[in-house]
């Protein structure tokens, strides 16, 4: 390239990077503001909510939303017509998570599991209102169970992980989110009251790990202990899933596993958090 089509290419670029990133690509930048704005609050959103706390146009918006929800980064819930971040973000988060060893890491402490139980194993995680299955490793005794890596769960109230989460969270929050979802009664031994709900919750934040039985599904028991992150926060859950003849809600099995979770839980966030 001649040098004063160099140095005219140069001076283009700088003048440009002056310039303020929202004006170098508008569209860009509104579709990121909408991506945020989903990302920090806790509910869905409406429409007007969306346009109402980012102030650009209608019809502007609606564009942006309709090609993120084409391409999978927000989903649009037809029966409430509101929006939340998308499930492709699990599968960006996946690579991002395998790309710096946490995948990998998490899995050889759920073969520790599976060994030392027998039974299957799990990673679960919240992605916003939702537990997600990243992982799981079956035992030599392990009985083959409904759920599947991506397996999603809504159900916050009747499943052992979800207790784990909830025992992380304001009353207050708890509360709201009950009174504006409910507690869905999934079997006959789902908890459906919030005192119950509210006993058990503090019953888990003492032992450190949290137990459904047959509460979700007919048949099948877990039992889970959070992990964290470098902050301190609940990374996910480590989670022992077996068919519920292995495990009596009376008996010492379900202490055992449940120390064992804890123990091993306690170390991988020691190991790779800030415990």
């Amino acid at each position: 390239m001649l040098r004063g089509a160099q140095n005219g290419h140069e001076r283009l670029f700088i003048k440009l990077m002056d310039k303020e990133p929202k004006s170098l690509a508008p569209s860009l930048s509104r579709g990121l503001d909408v991506i945020e704005i989903l990302a920090k609050n806790s509910e869905e959103l409406s429409f007007a909510e969306i346009l109402q706390g980012l102030k650009i146009p209608t019809s502007s918006l609606w564009r942006v939303l309709q090609i993120l929800r084409e391409r999978g980064y927000v989903h649009f819930d037809e029966r409430r017509r509101t929006y939340r971040v998308g499930f492709q973000f699990l599968y960006m988060g996946n690579i991002l998570m395998n790309g710096f060893g946490y995948r990998s890491l998490a899995r050889e402490y759920l073969k520790r599991l599976a060994e030392e139980s027998g039974e299957t194993t799990e990673l679960d995680v919240r992605i916003r209102d939702q537990l997600v299955l990243i992982d799981m490793v079956e035992g030599a005794e392990a009985v083959r169970l409904y759920s599947h890596p991506g397996s999603v769960i809504p159900y916050f109230h009747a499943t052992a992980p979800g207790k784990v989460y909830l025992a992380h969270m304001e009353k207050e929050r708890l509360r709201r989110g009950v009174q504006k979802l409910g507690l869905p009664r999934l079997t006959i031994h789902t908890i459906h009251d919030l005192e119950q709900l509210e006993k058990e919750i503090d019953d888990v934040k003492l032992r450190g790990y949290a137990y459904d039985f047959e509460e979700l599904r007919e048949g099948v028991c877990r039992i889970s202990a959070p992990i964290y992150d470098r902050e301190n926060k609940v990374l996910g859950c480590f989670t022992i899933a077996c068919p519920s003849f292995r495990l009596d809600k009376n008996g010492a099995r379900k202490d055992d596993l449940g120390l064992l979770l804890k123990k091993i839980a306690f170390e991988f966030s020691k190991e790779h958090g800030r415990l």
